[in-house]
């Protein structure tokens, strides 16, 4: 047979020293990547004079992980009548109520923690719905 072939001995030693060079290298590619995207800002606070943190300002680095509309939001939501709702939902599940006009919603947090901004017109009224 010719050519590289790989043993049970040579394919766990590779992946060990590919495990290695990841765990020695992983966090300096993370800070490199996270540099990248971030923005140095300098916050003036209320009364000191001047910038930086000779003059009473508070530098910061902001790092933006997700990019616009990284979460996408709920924009049509649909909703189940009573009895449905009870067939998928636990009795337990938390929601976020809005009753606008004679109009009652239920928002669960489980699906908002997924999506954390819902749009919507309960009444009449638009509303933002987040968590």
């Amino acid at each position: 047979m010719g050519g590289f072939e790989l043993k049970g001995s040579h394919l766990f030693l590779l992946a060990m020293v590919a495990l290695l060079i990841a765990v020695l290298f992983l966090p300096q590619l993370r800070q490199f990547w996270l540099k990248l995207r971030s923005e140095e800002v300098t916050i003036n606070r209320p009364g000191h004079q001047g910038l930086g943190s000779e003059g009473g300002g508070l530098d910061l680095r902001i790092i933006t992980i997700l990019g616009k509309d990284g979460i996408p939001s709920i924009d049509n939501p649909q909703f189940l009548k009573g009895e449905e709702a009870d067939n998928q939902m636990l009795e337990t599940e938390r929601v976020i109520g809005v009753s606008i006009n004679g109009d009652h919603r239920a928002y669960s947090l489980n699906m908002l923690s997924r999506h954390e901004i819902v749009n919507d017109t309960v009444g009449g009224v638009p509303v933002a719905v987040t968590w």
